[in-house]
């Protein structure tokens, strides 16, 4: 097992808390980035076959399979003044702004060059701002397990992590509708701009390492109470990697937990890539309509992470979970649901936005629990791990649900492509409003977008009712923990 600390450990505080939590802003700026517009940019701006752009989320996608676990091993590894996970907080922050910048402003050579060029460029720094991103995310996730071992805390310290991330969505909205994709007499619809998105990266790439570079020395205070790793261990090498893992997902509660997560958010995916998709062209809705329904998701994600402690403890983790992810999905497919039964305003009037608006509050608050679960419900796990095995896995486990929400944008994207490849979807300059589209295109688009992305979900809903890691069970869990390593000491 872990070694840890004799010493006593303080209260963890608000300020380590905020600046934990603030961490997770700079993944949830790169998810938004991720899920709305890189499928868009690539494809609607500067005309990269759908098929295509969704292959190269794909192969990013593997990518991150081997390295969430990588990072996360290495992690759980590591020894130095810093501890664990903070090095590998610190040295991930310049690397993920420079990818990220130039993914979204290719060369000269890949914007004037074939479809291959244009297609090499994006994999290759989709793949490099993912592998960026998992050097910090992964580290940072076992972190937020490891600072306490309170049951109801550690939901609230996901809460305020998963309010930062809500907070980083809002942020990519606002400044991309609100600033940078404003209309301009050239282009009335401001995010088919491409001049437009080079300034906009570069912004949030700052903002991207200057919140992880705060989160890790906000957070160094904790590191002489933390988990430490083992004197004697083995190099970490491919095999150990592939052997803790295996082990890892011996574990039932694990496995149940994992595969439910992974449907629902790969649904939630084909949702989140289509979405500027079907409110641009299904929809009809101006640019500053967009921005306001596209608004109301995440700050609907921030009601529900400030509820989540309450309903958590009400319901208990799993059911909570559950809970939202059922009422995602019926939400979900509630607006082309009631366009199909006449049920809509007209295309194009506010009427139809605020609806749209006010359903997507719902979907954000909803999703929000489901956001929250995985994440506390993991650092359960790990207890139940530690247990069974003798070992402190949180790099370990917490790479795999990075690698599961990584599905959120990466292979919802890869079947959102496909789909739009599917239904001959237009592309480039052959489309500038719902009038270039065919209307049985449009509606095949939408109800991929919405009813069709919820059925994906619900398989995963039925899998989480194998989860049976309560309360009751964690408490007892964890009083065995502290007996073994009271005889320990």
């Amino acid at each position: 097992m872990a070694e840890t600390t004799e010493q006593p450990v303080p209260a963890l505080g608000g300020s380590v808390k905020f600046a934990f939590g603030l961490g997770q802003m700079a993944e949830g700026i790169k998810n938004a980035s991720f899920s709305v517009f890189l499928l868009f940019y690539y494809n609607q701006v500067l005309g990269l076959s759908a098929d295509a752009a969704g292959l190269a989320i794909g192969v990013s996608l593997i990518f991150d399979a081997v390295t969430d676990p990588v990072a996360g091993t290495a992690s759980d590894r590591w020894r130095s003044a810093q501890g664990r996970r903070h090095p590998f907080m610190y040295a991930s922050a310049l690397p993920l702004a420079i990818a990220f910048y130039f993914l979204f402003a290719p060369a000269a050579f890949a914007l004037e060059g074939s479809q291959t060029a244009l297609f090499l460029w994006m994999l290759t720094f989709t793949v490099l701002t993912r592998g960026a991103m998992t050097l910090y995310h992964v580290p940072h996730l076992a972190l937020g397990a490891e600072l306490s071992t309170d049951y109801e805390e550690r939901t609230a310290v996901v809460a305020i992590r998963q309010f930062m991330s809500g907070s980083g969505h809002l942020l990519v909205y606002g400044l991309g509708f609100a600033v940078f994709f404003a209309p301009t007499e050239a282009f009335p619809n401001g995010q088919l701009n491409a001049g437009a998105y080079p300034p906009f990266a570069i912004t949030l790439a700052v903002l991207m390492a200057t919140t992880i570079f705060y989160s890790a020395w906000g957070t160094r205070s904790r590191i002489p109470y933390l988990p430490k790793a083992q004197e004697k261990q083995s190099a970490t090498s491919l095999g150990t990697i592939l052997g803790e893992s295996g082990q890892a997902l011996k574990n039932r509660s694990l496995r149940w937990l994992m595969l439910g997560y992974i449907l629902i958010v790969i649904g939630y995916g084909i949702g989140a890539g289509t979405g500027l998709y079907t409110m641009t062209f299904f929809w009809e809705l101006s640019r500053f309509q967009v921005l306001c329904v596209l608004l109301t998701g995440p700050f609907g994600s921030l009601v529900g992470y400030v509820v989540a402690g309450r309903l958590f403890a009400w319901l208990d983790k799993r059911n909570a979970m559950i809970t939202g992810a059922v009422t995602w999905a019926l939400l979900h497919a509630l607006p082309v649901g009631l366009y199909l039964l006449g049920l809509t305003p007209a295309s194009g009037t506010w009427a139809l936005a605020i609806l749209l608006a006010l359903i997507y509050l719902a979907i954000g608050a909803s999703v929000a629990q489901v956001f929250v679960g995985i994440s506390t419900l993991m650092a359960d796990i790990a207890d139940e791990n530690a247990l069974e095995t003798g070992a402190r896995q949180e790099g370990v486990l917490f790479g795999a649900v990075s690698f599961a929400s990584k599905c959120t944008s990466a292979a919802g994207a890869v079947f959102a492509g496909a789909l739009l490849k599917f239904i001959d979807w237009p592309t480039g300059e052959t489309i500038r409003s719902a009038a270039d589209v065919p209307p049985d295109v449009l509606l095949s688009m939408a109800i991929l977008s919405g009813p069709f992305a919820s059925l994906i979900a619900i398989p995963g809903v039925a899998c989480l009712l194998g989860y049976r890691l309560n309360r009751a069970r964690t408490l007892a869990i964890q009083a065995q923990l502290d007996k073994q390593m009271a005889q320990a000491l």
